[in-house]
């Protein structure tokens, strides 16, 4: 009996040396990660491999996605996109083509494309297609597209949209 009671007591001591030898928790230290994140994020690492959301195809790039809006829109719509006044037309389309690659595209959930996006700087879907929109038009023209000075801009504006909404 004796040496079961030291058994145990020496048990305790050491488990008890051990545990306080190990740093505690400092919640600070964590940033707590819900099960909708977890699941957002696997989600979105998987998509931004995948060539085809939904039987679509996914570009990889600015260009990809030039010519695929090129495949998909018949010439007549085309010429007038070329055509028109840039601000208006993009402004036009947004609610049209631009949902549709916003929606197509995946660029809530993410793609490849929207990952390419991102990594340019974009993050707010509504951005990323006026940013494909305004660069189309360009090169419909002819016009090499100043990306940089685009994504500057669009990243201007949507501060100005932010600084509007806390102020009201």
């Amino acid at each position: 009996m004796h040496k079961v009671l030291l058994s145990f007591l020496l048990c305790w001591f050491l488990c008890g040396a051990v545990y306080a030898q190990q740093k505690p928790i400092n919640p600070q230290d964590t940033v707590p990660v819900s099960l909708f994140e977890k699941r957002f994020n696997e989600k979105y690492q998987k998509n931004i491999k995948k060539s085809r959301i939904n039987g679509v195809y996914i570009p990889k790039n600015l260009a990809e996605a030039h010519e695929e809006l090129k495949a998909l829109s018949p010439a007549e719509s085309l010429e007038k996109f070329k055509n028109a006044e840039k601000e208006f037309v993009v402004g036009r389309l947004h609610y049209g083509l631009g949902r549709w690659m916003i929606l197509n595209w995946n660029f809530y959930d993410g793609s490849r494309y929207a990952h390419y996006l991102s990594e340019l700087g974009l993050s707010h879907p509504d951005d990323m297609a006026r940013f494909t929109l305004l660069t189309f038009h360009d090169v419909l023209n002819g016009k090499e597209p100043d990306v940089s000075k685009t994504i500057n801009k669009l990243l201007k504006e949507r501060q100005q949209i932010i600084q509007e909404r806390l102020r009201n």
